[in-house]
């Protein structure tokens, strides 16, 4: 991978990144999360004891406004950190609500830069755009994140739009925290050698090039028109509108959505919005992203989408996009159907089939390893069931089973994670995932019904297939000469 060249370091860095680990380390330590972490009990008594410890040295048992003092050390340390703090806004259940809802200023409230640098960019790039087809820009912008800030504006023909700027130096910024998290993950790996199973380099390229990706906004204009066809006839889940003829590298110039992010429930309610359907909408349309179409939204905290007057879902942020092929997604299907089902020993079987699996590995140990820590997240009340937190436990039985962990599923656990949180924020009695069952079982049933598998392999081969007659054409008038 292409990445994993930009990501190596020079080894005279060495010292200067065990001394920054260090720091970064007593800096989110000393915000109180420690003390939070272990109040919830996450951890066994081992590894619950060595953070005790940690946070007597180190720690701040004062837990008043942890989120806020959380933000405001992730925000000093880069827009890397502040990522990582978007996913964790999302988690009241590892967190707690006070303390997510202290995080979610990470989510597009950032300090943004002067209005006078908005225009030098937008002059830099598309002088035209401003001067000639702009009726009025508004200095002050609506919100601002860890790598861009946007704008709005009246175009000439009467058109409200969004105006999406790349922060200056953002991509040297960006760059910096990720090498810096590539050497974490290799140092790691160098201490505990038993976790490089786990692949954490890899997952941290696949993070990287996805979110540098983010920062040539025509990628994620691209991402948008392609999200756009793929839900076209679906009328409870729009994409706004791209502005081609102005957007860059740099600018993104799309419709402006006039809508209320989906975690603002007294608005949604006093609109007499449906939360309940807001959350089955948006539990079917992850489903067709995930499954149906394999390219889905990795980016799902709740700042990133919004409800229209209609009562549409509007994502609002293309930057963070994930693929996943065929192969990936049936074994995806397989996997979340065998565990609702508590069938552990076909999830055995589907990591076998898939190749993931040493000949040395009892299926019957792993069936029960599974089944040893699916049992406790698969027996909670239905509105606390984490199969995204469940999914990651399993990956984690990699560094003890030798299993084969495929680096493509970590931005979709992630997603899987923020999608979760989400969903609990807006309706804590519904679960995602028992939405979802039926909706699996009917695809894993289409896609293995076998005329449209036959119809699929005619699609994908009708190329080939309409040359037949004048491959034998030509092979009978070879014969012909003969």
């Amino acid at each position: 991978m292409q990445i994993k060249r930009k990501l190596e370091y020079p080894l005279w860095k060495i010292p200067y990144f065990l001394i920054k680990s260090f720091l970064v380390f007593i800096k989110i330590i000393r915000t109180g999360i420690l003390a939070l972490l272990i109040e919830n009990k996450y951890f066994n008594k081992r590894i619950e004891l060595i953070l005790k410890i940690l946070n007597f040295i180190f720690g701040n048992n004062n837990q008043k406004e942890i989120g806020k003092k959380l933000s405001n050390v992730l925000i000093n340390l880069g827009p890397g950190y502040i990522k990582f703090g978007q996913a964790l806004s999302t988690r009241p259940d590892i967190l707690g609500k006070k303390t997510c809802d202290e995080l979610k200023i990470l989510q597009g409230k950032l300090k943004p830069f002067s209005n006078s640098i908005s225009r030098k960019i937008i002059r830099n790039e598309n002088k035209k755009f401003l001067q000639e087809s702009l009726a009025f820009f508004n200095d002050n912008p609506i919100a601002s994140a860890s790598v861009a800030q946007i704008h709005t504006g009246i175009l000439k023909n009467g058109e409200k739009v969004a105006i999406k700027i790349l922060k200056p130096k953002i991509h040297k910024e960006l760059f910096r925290d990720f090498t810096f998290f590539y050497w974490i993950t290799k140092f790691l790996e160098f201490c505990i050698p038993t976790i490089k199973r786990l692949k954490l380099p890899k997952n941290v390229e696949v993070l990287s090039e996805v979110s540098l990706n983010e920062l040539d906004l025509t990628l994620e204009a691209s991402a948008a028109d392609e999200l756009a066809e793929n839900f076209k006839d679906h009328h409870n889940y729009r994409v706004p509108k791209i502005y081609w003829e102005f957007t860059t590298k740099n600018m993104l110039v799309l419709e402006f959505i006039d809508g209320i992010r989906i975690d603002d429930l007294d608005s949604l309610k006093a609109s007499k919005h449906n939360v309940k359907k807001l959350t089955e909408i948006g539990t079917e349309v992850f489903f067709l992203q995930v499954f149906r179409d394999g390219f889905f939204h990795g980016d799902m905290h709740p700042g990133n989408i919004l409800i229209d007057k209609e009562g549409a879902l509007v994502p609002i942020d293309f930057g963070i996009m994930g693929r996943l092929s065929n192969n990936d997604r049936q074994f995806l299907a397989l996997l979340l159907s065998y565990l609702l089902n508590k069938n552990y020993k076909k999830v055995v079987e589907i990591h076998d089939e898939a190749n993931m699996l040493g000949k040395e590995i009892s299926h019957d140990h792993l069936s029960q390893a599974i089944r040893a820590i699916s049992t406790p997240i698969l027996n909670k009340p239905i509105g606390e069931v984490s199969l995204a937190k469940l999914l990651g436990q399993i990956l984690n039985l990699s560094k003890k089973f030798n299993i084969e962990v495929q680096p493509q599923f970590t931005l979709l656990q992630k997603t899987m994670l923020m999608a979760e949180g989400t969903t609990r924020q807006i309706n804590p009695n519904i679960n995602m995932w028992e939405l979802s069952r039926p909706l699996i079982h009917k695809w894993i049933t289409d896609t293995h019904d076998p005329f449209k598998v036959l119809e699929e392999w005619f699609h994908k081969n009708k190329i080939a297939l309409l040359k037949i007659p004048e491959i034998i054409k030509k092979i009978d008038e070879i014969l012909s000469k003969k």
